[in-house]
Formats: C-alpha cells, sequence, structure tokens
C-alpha cells in the first residue's frame, strides 16, 4: 500500500521533469535556427568534397565566389526564421547588404530551380522552404536533402547555384556548407 502510494505521488514530479526537458529540448533548438552561418560550396575533387568557394548574394541570385573566378557580391549571412505563411516552413534568411542592413528570404524559383533572394512578395508561387541542416549538421538542406544542390556556370561566366531534387538539370554537384559565425558555439546538438 505504501509503494502504491510513493508510486502516485511521484507521477507529477516524473511528468514535470519530462515536460521540462522537452521544453529545454525546443528553446535549444530555437537557439541553433537563430546562430548566423555562411555558405561555402563543397564541390567534388578527385573524388571527394572539398570547399571551394564562398556564397554571394548579387542581382537577386546566389553565386560561388571563386578565389580565381571572383563574383563580387554580397556574402551569405543567414539564419533560419519561420516562413510567415499558411504552411508554417522553416524559412532561411539572409542579409543583403551591410549598409544599410537588410534581409531577404532565401528561395528557389519555381521555374528555373535557381536559388534566389528577395521580400516576401517575392517568393510567392515559389519554393519556401522547409529549409534545414543535415543529420551532421555541416551542410544546408532544403525539404531534408542536403544533396539536391547545383552548380550551373551561366552565359557571363559565373557559376549559380540551383536546386535539383530529381537529378536531371545537369551541372556540377554540390553541398552548401553551413559555417557557423559565432565563436565558440558548437552547432550539434540532440534533436528531440
Amino acid at each position: 500500500m505504501v509503494i502504491g502510494l510513493l508510486a502516485i505521488a511521484a507521477i507529477p514530479t516524473v511528468t514535470g521533469v519530462g515536460q521540462a526537458v522537452s521544453a529545454q529540448q525546443r528553446q535549444q533548438q530555437a537557439c541553433k535556427e537563430q546562430l548566423k552561418f555562411m555558405l561555402t560550396a563543397m564541390l567534388p575533387v578527385e573524388g571527394e568534397l572539398r570547399e571551394a568557394a564562398f556564397c554571394v548574394l548579387v542581382d537577386g541570385q546566389l553565386y560561388l565566389d571563386f578565389p580565381d573566378q571572383p563574383v563580387p557580391g554580397h556574402k551569405f549571412c543567414g539564419y533560419y526564421f519561420k516562413y510567415p505563411g499558411p504552411e508554417q516552413h522553416q524559412g532561411l534568411v539572409s542579409t543583403i547588404s551591410d549598409d544599410p542592413p537588410m534581409l531577404n528570404w532565401i528561395f528557389v524559383d519555381g521555374s528555373t530551380r535557381a536559388v534566389r533572394f528577395g521580400g516576401k512578395k517575392a517568393t510567392e508561387g515559389h519554393v519556401i522552404g522547409p529549409w534545414g541542416w543535415s543529420a551532421d549538421e555541416h551542410f544546408l538542406t532544403l525539404q531534408q536533402d542536403p544533396a539536391s544542390f547545383r552548380a550551373r556556370k551561366g552565359e557571363d561566366g559565373r557559376w549559380s547555384v540551383y536546386w535539383d531534387p530529381e537529378g536531371d538539370g545537369g551541372g556540377l554537384p554540390l553541398r552548401l556548407r553551413r559555417r557557423m559565425m559565432q565563436q565558440g558555439v558548437e552547432s550539434r546538438y540532440v534533436k528531440g
């Protein structure tokens, strides 16, 4: 009888601890989503992925800034943000200038599949997410896939980033690496 009463008395404590742990995990995830990161392009070189270029925003699109083929633009500096729409996707934003400081949404053009940026109105009718990160938290994902990005060389000689989940659009396969901007912050955590 005493053991039964002790077990019943412990239920609220166990429930409270479980709720506290769950709330802490949600808070940690929210903090991780708001950490700023840069993007670099990992390209296959001699059979392995190697960091090859920074990702820059210019002319409404995401381009690759190679050391030997520079593309003047604003370096991607973004974080995850809930997209304000009925889908409630995890969106992605980036600064597009430092002075004045401005943010834009990152999205994929619904017809060309180019990774673009713009205001909310510019995102309408396009792929807006959900954006996220790979299981090891190193790579950007769109719709939970880190391996669907491609680089294509335009007529102007610049390499731009495309999303090609079907894998039939040509171009070089690449991964977009998340480079955390805060010093001393480890991006790994246990997802709840």
